[in-house]
């Protein structure tokens, strides 16, 4: 088994900030293009022959492209042949190029692709080595022509592998955006850091699996930029400690302001997420109506009492500040309903929270009807403590937005939910296919990645109740939503190992929160499985 060089780094940088870093390596370090093109290669043939195991005697066609992308292809194609590979080579616009010694094969470049097609019909791997980061404009019809072949093959061979070398060519770095001749990859080997337009639609729909490979960049030379995504190894050492000489008392309480007549399971799903990911108490504060349908369904909750929804919204408000007395979260609005009263009510709870000490007060996370409500309010965000934790969807997200639009999986959701993170002073949990975490210092992390199972009704109800439980436990408000975000994604490719990516149920999630944490602690550090969904 071949050695490896991984860079574990995981800042998320634009084209401009990759440039930057590696012209800081030459300019430094004296690490020259050259250099860094023999450590990403091996890198990324180390890392491809993790992914995909034995290569001896696999069939590998290689499409190199002119520039620095090509170049890395071609050192994968040395060690790959190295390994004992059959190399077929397809060089755009350079000429031929046969590999020394045997099992190395070039395909002319000026015939009329006959040749492509012929290797590509043995061929067991295929790399797109075409074009990296440097693309901006269409993609050249002829280069669509060769893509379109392999594409063709792989629907006669469904088991033929595509593997893109840093992002599949086609695929816009900076903003996702993807010329209609790309093809979708199987496994893409990204090198030094991951590519802020792999996590956007719809050139994260192209990626499959994603993997870093090093170029011998030295640890922290990326520092400054503030955007990351989310891996094992970063959200461990977020996740609280759970000492020997611990009681409930230690993990914290949680308490709840959710559920209504028309939504129950929204309370019962946030209530037990908390529970399920660590929290030492649980409760939720509910009037007379609603009580014996909750006290049937949890049964390790406890209650706060508060006076029936007809009673003056004020005096519910003053029962469930009474009651917050030595809990360390409040969780507030999924399935609260959106009447005249509940607005009132919501207002009236977030005037007591900001009356309390700071000591004193609890952390406040605003889910789902929570943020409908408080969009009804003007500057709506001063009402609410600096760094709460706001976990809207799109539709959520634009009516505080006061209307703007946001996509579930575009580059718009990054620039929007960084520039309102600041503007509000809170912690924006923005949902949908990508995940994004902005603080109001500017730092952001993006969840890789985007998982059709958890669009289902109740999972964002799962997803506040969790980031509510690793508060209860101390972790910071930042911390605690990049946390349960990785958490709740990681418990969602958990079922789809058994269940598939339909028919989920949210509830079916609560059970696989502790697993996706000791998964969590437990992963190796090898780095394949950093970013890599299957």
């Amino acid at each position: 088994m071949p050695g490896g060089n991984i860079n574990k780094n995981m800042k998320i940088v634009t084209i401009d900030q990759m440039r930057e870093l590696e012209a800081r390596a030459e300019r430094e370090l004296g690490m020259s293009s050259r250099v860094l093109m023999e450590q990403a290669g091996r890198s990324a043939a180390d890392l491809f022959h993790g992914w995909a195991g034995e290569v001896r005697d696999k069939n590998i066609v290689l499409l190199i492209g002119p520039g620095n992308n090509g170049g890395d292809g071609l050192v994968v194609a040395r060690h790959l042949q190295a390994w004992g590979a059959r190399i077929t080579l397809y060089r755009w616009k350079e000429g031929q190029i046969v590999l020394g010694g045997e099992g190395g094969f070039a395909i002319p470049v000026r015939d009329d692709l006959k040749h492509v097609r012929v290797a590509l019909a043995s061929a067991d791997f295929v790399f797109d080595a075409l074009l990296g980061t440097g693309r901006s404009r269409p993609l050249d019809p002829a280069m669509r022509a060769v893509l379109a072949l392999v594409r063709e093959e792989r629907e006669r061979r469904p088991r033929l592998r595509v593997v893109a070398i840093d992002l599949p060519t086609g695929v816009n770095a900076d903003t996702g955006e993807a010329d209609v001749g790309a093809i979708p990859a199987d496994l893409t080997i990204t090198l030094a850091n991951p590519k802020l337009g792999l996590f956007f639609f719809p050139g994260a729909a192209l990626v499959g699996d994603l993997l870093v490979g090093g170029i011998g960049l030295p640890p922290g030379m990326d520092a400054a930029i503030a955007l990351e995504t989310l891996t094992d190894t970063l959200v461990r050492a977020m996740l609280p400690a759970r000492p020997l000489d611990s009681n409930k008392g230690t993990f914290g309480k949680v308490m709840l302001l959710a559920g209504s007549p028309p939504y129950p399971g929204s309370a019962y799903l946030a209530a037990t997420a908390a529970g399920r990911v660590g929290a030492g108490l649980i409760t939720l504060a509910v009037g007379p109506e609603m009580l014996p349908i909750y006290s049937a369904k949890l049964s390790e909750a406890t209650f706060a009492l508060l006076p029936d929804e007809r009673a003056a919204p004020e005096e519910r408000a003053k029962a469930l500040l009474r009651a917050l007395d030595g809990y360390r979260v409040l969780v507030m609005g999924p399935g609260l309903g959106r009447s005249d009263a509940t607005r009132s009510l919501v207002s009236r709870v977030l005037e007591g929270l900001r009356a309390m000490p700071e000591a004193e007060r609890p952390r406040l996370l605003v889910d789902a009807d929570g943020l409908n409500n408080l969009s009804t309010f003007e500057r709506w965000w001063d009402l609410l403590p600096r760094e709460s934790v706001l976990t809207p969807h799109p539709g959520e997200m634009r009516r505080l937005c006061g209307g703007q639009e946001v996509s579930s999986g575009g580059p718009d959701r990054l620039e929007i939910a960084q520039a309102r993170a600041r503007e509000w002073g809170q912690i924006v949990v923005l949902k949908g296919a990508c995940t994004i975490i902005a603080a109001p210092d500017g730092r952001a992390r993006i969840n890789w990645r985007g998982n059709p199972a958890l669009a289902s009704a109740g999972t964002g109800d799962v997803l506040a109740g969790t980031i509510g439980g690793l508060l209860a436990q101390g972790a910071a408000p930042y911390e605690a939503a990049s946390a349960g975000v990785f958490l709740h994604s990681r418990a969602g490719a958990i079922a789809c190992e058994t269940l598939g990516d339909a028919g989920l149920l949210a509830s079916d999630l609560l059970p696989l929160l502790p697993m996706a944490r000791k998964q969590v602690l437990q992963a190796t550090s090898d780095g394949m499985e950093a970013l890599k969904i299957k």
